[in-house]
């Protein structure tokens, strides 16, 4: 009998340390304290790099990630209302944001950056010279490789090395 009282004894004290951990990790718990304190800065990150591509929106994710978007005199947006352009540019800005506001935690610290087709999609001219003018920015101790679908020709100056990569039997490979 007084086995089962020492087991139970154990089994209540783990109860109790589970309980604590489980109001710990909740979404009102420590998760939320740190999304309270690390999104003004995130917010903040995005809307300059909104700025840095000349898209002049307020933009602002709540502690649930829901976002606000406020443009023209301050008229309340949504995502889906603006052009695949602008969506892009709202991507890439959170893109950025998240690698540094990362880095500013010192937690996690990316070199190896890979973009698939941006280059080849929505942006317009201006915004992929804002693009690239932000890659430049974030270089040092950084790998960036960007698969384009556009001529050689159009993107040589824009970076310093270049991988052509052709078809051969389905299977890509370095020419």
């Amino acid at each position: 009998m007084e086995g089962h009282t020492e087991k139970r004894k154990s089994f209540l004290e783990d109860a109790y340390y589970y309980n604590i951990i489980s109001n710990l990790i909740k979404d009102g718990g420590i998760k939320a304290k740190i999304i309270k304190h690390y999104l003004p800065i995130m917010n903040k990150i995005i809307n300059n790099y909104l700025n840095q591509m000349n898209f002049f929106v307020k933009f602002e994710l709540d502690e649930n990630f829901a976002e606000t978007i406020k443009s023209r005199h301050r008229d309340i947006f949504t995502y889906d209302s603006f052009s695949e352009g602008e969506k892009r540019k709202i991507d890439l800005a959170l893109l950025f944001a998240w690698r540094a506001t990362a880095q500013l935690k010192n937690s996690v610290n990316c070199n190896l950056l890979i973009f698939d087709e941006v280059l080849d999609g929505s942006l317009d001219d201006t915004s992929t010279e804002s693009f690239l003018d932000i890659l430049k920015g974030i270089k040092k101790n950084t790998n960036i490789f960007v698969i384009s679908h556009k001529p050689k020709e159009l993107l040589q100056d824009k970076f310093e090395n270049h991988i052509t990569f052709i078809k051969k039997n389905n299977f890509s490979v370095i020419k």
